[in-house]
């Protein structure tokens, strides 16, 4: 089962890549490449991209990717031309911002939704359109009520009642923090529907990670 909404038209414009041995999705848009790996293929992503990363802990913290004396944060931010900014995900999702000068990626779990890393991302980029990766569902992200309480006061459009359950919409939260008209793309899939794509924490991939990055072509 996919996670169907009204973003579901922007899903075709992600590709699905097979090649040299490594498989991965891959959105193109103005200079800028984002990719979303795919399980069984990810330590060849890696050799591949050679993305850095941050020791993630669901927090708003956004790094300056060219200072290197910070390793903990959730987000990646930089200017500089072929820097391969990456997080790693399990459920929650990637979301790739981009202008003119700057390129930004940031880890939205519930805690940094809450705690307002969409928000600062918002604040580094100024002007901005953004992609969002897969993430889990509110077909399957089920939470409960220390959880919804605090998204039922900021961002009731993304609680989903269903048979007297709580869902939460990641995608809908992120959204409604950076504006529908900024959105240029989904990959509309549920980490935890699709195991022939993607690790899902939720499905018992407790110690796996899907790998999303993207990067800035540098000017020929």
């Amino acid at each position: 089962m996919q996670n169907r909404d009204k973003t579901t038209a922007h899903k075709i414009q992600w590709r699905l890549i097979a090649q040299s041995g490594v498989r991965y999705f891959e959105w193109y848009d103005k200079g800028i490449r984002m990719f979303y790996s795919i399980r069984g293929s990810e330590q060849d992503f890696l050799k591949k991209f050679e993305p850095r990363f941050l020791k993630q802990v669901h927090s708003d913290t956004i790094v300056n990717a060219d200072d290197l004396t910070i390793v903990t944060g959730d987000g990646l931010v930089a200017q500089t031309a072929e820097r391969m900014l990456g997080i790693k995900v399990a459920d929650c999702l990637p979301v790739y911002l981009y202008n003119e000068t700057k390129i930004c990626i940031i880890h939205c779990g519930w805690r940094s939704i809450i705690k307002g890393i969409t928000k600062k991302a918002a604040e580094v980029m100024g002007d901005y359109e953004y992609v969002l990766g897969a993430s889990i569902g509110a077909c399957c992200y089920e939470i409960k009520k220390d959880v919804a309480e605090p998204f039922r006061q900021s961002y009731g459009n993304a609680l989903v009642m269903r048979n007297e359950r709580m869902f939460l919409d990641l995608k809908g939260a992120v959204i409604e923090d950076l504006g529908r008209e900024r959105l240029r793309g989904v990959l509309d899939y549920c980490t935890k529907c699709e195991s022939r794509f993607f690790y899902s924490h939720r499905r018992g991939d407790k110690k796996m990670r899907n790998f999303a990055t993207l990067v800035r072509e540098a000017h020929t």
